[in-house]
């Protein structure tokens, strides 16, 4: 009798508790079902978002990939420089003559001989006096376009004798007879045009050098991008035994820049371009 009152009384509860599991159970797994559609993506969403991620990849990847090349560049620079300053001390301290390298550029030497002696302060150094399986000569681009009487952008050679570093960059000198003398050279306006009188005639410009020779220093031999002031740069050197950054078509602006911490200055042009 116990027995059937308890299984009376009960029988409607646990009903109903089984209801209610059912319940639970449907709603939790239409609950998941749900939640799995919302977290899928269409084939179209997908598409959409790899082109999305595709055009901004296009807009900044170059100038992602132009800062790290200018930056590679400005390592590449100040690393040279540094080597050529360490090479002038050496001669210094060979000579005694702590500051003064003017008896490295004697006017009474050939560039041949100069660079031969200058040579020495490197360690590994390979000297290229003339045409050869490794020592080619290469143009420059100046570090702005330049143009010649027909419109077309110019540069300049990076010729002979010079001197090939461990590193592969390169070094030129041009050893001049005296530390003053007068040079003539074509007048060029501010757009970089030669600049002609009213009768066709091409103007000149004549002025008192006072350079004892010229330094070029190419960081990366004859790999691109061949530009003064970006891979190329010019040292003037002078009497007193001190030296310059030339001018700013050699890079000039752009290596006092680089040694202050900044980035390349030129401008990307090609040879004989229109302008």
């Amino acid at each position: 009798m116990l027995k059937a009152q308890f299984t009376s009384a009960n029988s409607g509860e646990f009903s109903r508790c089984l209801e209610e599991m059912a319940r639970e159970r449907y709603y939790s797994l239409n609950s998941t079902k749900e939640s799995k559609r919302k977290i899928a993506f269409t084939l179209a969403e997908v598409l959409v978002t790899l082109g999305i991620i595709g055009i901004v990849a296009a807009l900044t990847l170059p100038n992602l990939i132009a800062d790290y090349r200018d930056k590679e560049l400005a390592t590449r620079a100040k690393k040279t420089y540094s080597l050529i300053n360490q090479a002038l001390q050496r001669y210094q301290a060979d000579n005694e003559c702590p500051g003064d390298t003017s008896g490295l550029f004697d006017t009474s030497k050939s560039s041949e001989e100069v660079l031969t002696n200058f040579s020495k302060y490197f360690d590994g150094a390979k000297i290229c006096l003339k045409q050869s399986d490794v020592c080619n000569k290469h143009k420059l681009l100046y570090a702005k376009p330049y143009y010649d009487e027909s419109g077309l952008s110019r540069g300049a050679e990076f010729g002979y004798p010079f001197i090939i570093l461990k590193d592969g960059s390169q070094i030129y000198i041009k050893q001049y007879t005296s530390c003053l003398w007068e040079n003539t050279t074509p007048a060029i306006d501010s757009n970089g045009y030669y600049i002609f009188d009213n009768d066709g005639n091409q103007v000149m410009n004549t002025y008192i050098e006072r350079r004892c020779a010229t330094m070029i220093f190419d960081t990366n031999g004859s790999a691109a991008p061949n530009q003064y002031g970006a891979d190329a740069f010019e040292l003037v050197m002078f009497a007193d035994g001190t030296y310059s950054h030339g001018y700013d078509g050699a890079g000039k602006n752009s290596l006092d820049n680089i040694l202050k911490g900044g980035d390349p200055i030129y401008t990307k042009y090609k040879l004989g371009e229109k302008k």
